[in-house]
Parts: structure tokens; C-alpha cells; sequence
């Protein structure tokens, strides 16, 4: 009895998991797992924690290169995280507060041609806040930020793996 038990645990570990898999579910942040960078990348500009973040990203891509050894540049000018009040209770205190990431950017091959001229990405949450748990709004805007930040490095990857894929295509 103990053994069909145990066979029954160890199959449904199994088979959950690859039943989830096919049916499309992914788990928080591996939705840009195919793309493939082809292209060496330099990264310059305004260090940032979004510019750690690609760093890193472009690091684990083994992607990531000097200036003279690259096919990109992305460049990185201006992070700003705004917040503001969105909503407000009955007595007039703030019940919502939005965060709004802004970051200028642009992008060059490597004979200095400007592949995306300069634009910006434009991230923005909103959160609730609550005036008697200080501590947990706290908190929460803490993480929303860096949501923030690692959407905006996503975003930028998924910029330079397009052009990538462009530039692979005419070439």
C-alpha cells in the first residue's frame, strides 16, 4: 500500500509539471526565454539599476562586450521614477499611489548608425496605499519599482533581439 502511495506521489510530480507545460502556463518571467540574442552588445550610458539588470542579462546571454568587439550599442540616458498620487479616500488622504518609470535609450550598430533613434520607455503601476500599515505600502512600492526596473530591462533586450533578428535576415 506504502509503495502505490509513493508511486502515485512521485508520478503526479511529475506529470503536473508537464501537464502545466502543455498547456501553455509559464512561470513569472520566463515568457522571453526564446529569444536568442545573436549579436555582441556594448552597454554604456547612466548607470542604473536597470542598467544592472541588462548587464546581467546580457552576462548570462554571454552576449556582452567591449566597444571594439561589438555588432550593437545600446545606450542607456536618464532613469526617472515618478510617483503621484492617483486616488484619493473620502478624507482627502491619498489611497493609491502610481509609479512610473521613464528611460531614454538609444540604439547603434557598430559603424555608429543609429538603428533606433533616441526613444524612451515608458513603464507605469499603480499601487494602494494604506495609511495604517505604513510598513507593508512601503514595501509594496519597494517591489513595484523594481518590477519597474526589470520590465523596462525587458523590454530593451527584446528591442536589441529584434533588431538582431532584422539585421540577421538582411544580411
Amino acid at each position: 500500500m506504502k509503495k502505490v502511495l509513493r508511486l502515485s506521489m512521485i508520478s503526479c510530480v511529475f506529470f503536473l509539471p508537464f501537464l502545466a507545460s502543455c498547456s501553455g502556463w509559464h512561470l513569472r518571467g520566463s515568457e522571453g526565454a526564446g529569444l536568442s540574442l545573436n549579436s555582441n552588445v556594448f552597454l554604456s550610458g547612466q548607470t542604473s539599476e536597470t542598467y544592472r539588470i541588462i548587464e546581467k542579462s546580457l552576462t548570462r546571454k554571454n552576449v556582452l562586450a567591449s566597444a571594439l568587439n561589438s555588432d550593437l550599442l545600446l545606450d542607456l540616458d536618464r532613469e526617472n521614477i515618478q510617483r503621484r498620487s492617483a486616488s484619493s479616500n473620502a478624507d482627502a488622504t491619498t489611497a493609491e499611489f502610481e509609479l512610473t518609470l521613464t528611460l531614454d535609450y538609444e540604439i547603434r550598430d557598430a559603424q555608429q548608425n543609429l538603428l533606433r533613434p533616441k526613444n524612451t520607455v515608458r513603464i507605469t503601476r499603480s499601487y494602494s496605499f494604506n495609511q495604517n500599515d505604513i510598513g507593508s505600502s512601503n514595501k509594496e512600492e519597494a517591489l513595484l519599482r523594481k518590477g519597474l526596473q526589470r520590465s523596462a530591462a525587458r523590454q530593451l533586450i527584446q528591442q536589441l533581439t529584434l533588431l538582431d533578428r532584422i539585421r540577421n535576415e538582411i544580411n
